[in-house]
């Protein structure tokens, strides 16, 4: 099924490079500050998904780790990321805010004993959420941190600064491209990463030829945007089989939205021309 051999060959998807491996397995195959960029997000930990399960779900494994092994696995990760991120690069992580128990357990964890300097912290905003629960107010958005290892020579296309520091961007749109096979056979990926974020991420920070890490692949959202933009891919997902099909035709989709700065700037350029008014363009 796989295209090599052996666990530590990749499989090669229009010059992006995948392992079918635990991601701390995969970074003892990389060298110390040999990635330009790292951006992921990581499995939320919460034992399954939602209503439909029975196309989203993970088959016969889960992410379902006690709470603090899930939290040193999340801290060894990030240390990892530390050594085999160039000095000049940046590392996107992203986390949502998870409810243990009825108790709101914000990620705020990750930044301690954390050995990058956190740049920033931004806000992923989506328009609609699969928790509807009426015990609380609907959650309509997750955590971006951004972390850099030197305060003055980190790699920065500022041209990106005017979008903002809250991003908002819909996790539907993707969903027709993270899905294979309809009926009760068919599969789909529980939580696709939308194609603006990894945009955002990837084309802020990086040049073309950069090399961009994610440690867990999932849909292959980040290999997807390296192909079109011309950067060299590296992921790991450890259940890289399940998803086999939904990642090749992820990274091989030609449908891209347009980024947050392509929209930004035309949004100013309407500003200007139709007297500083934006409502009526903020759909």
């Amino acid at each position: 099924m796989l295209g090599s051999k052996r666990k530590d060959d990749p499989i090669i998807i229009a010059g992006q490079k995948i392992y079918e491996m635990d991601c701390l397995d995969g970074f003892k195959l990389l060298e110390n500050e040999s990635i330009d960029h790292i951006s992921t997000s990581p499995p939320y930990n919460l034992g399954g998904f939602h209503a439909d399960r029975k196309i989203r779900s993970y088959a016969a494994f889960s992410d379902d780790m006690p709470e603090q092994e899930y939290r040193a696995f999340i801290k060894q990760v990030i240390k990892e990321c530390f050594r085999v991120l160039k000095k000049d690069g940046s590392f996107f992580l992203n986390m949502k805010t998870r409810i243990i128990d009825g108790v709101s357990i914000p990620p705020f964890w990750v930044l301690d004993d954390n050995p990058f300097f956190l740049k920033q912290e931004l806000i992923w905003n989506y328009p609609s959420t699969a928790n509807v629960d009426k015990i609380r107010f609907f959650p309509l958005f997750e955590y971006v941190f951004w972390f850099i290892k030197d305060l003055k020579g980190f790699k920065w296309n500022n041209e990106w600064a005017i979008i903002g520091n809250v991003w908002f961007i819909s996790h539907i749109t993707d969903r027709n491209e993270t899905k294979v096979d309809e009926g009760e056979n068919g599969s789909q990926h529980p939580a696709p990463f939308p194609t603006q974020l990894s945009q955002t991420m990837v084309l802020a920070t990086t040049d073309e030829g950069d090399t961009v890490l994610d440690p867990f692949v999932g849909s292959g959202t980040t290999l997807k945007v390296c192909r079109k933009y011309n950067r060299k891919g590296i992921g790991f997902e450890k259940y890289f089989s399940h998803y086999e099909k939904i990642a090749r035709q992820r990274i091989l989709s030609d449908d891209f939205p347009p980024t947050l700065l392509e929209l930004k700037a035309g949004k100013n350029a309407k500003r200007r021309d139709y007297g500083g008014n934006l409502d009526k363009f903020m759909q």
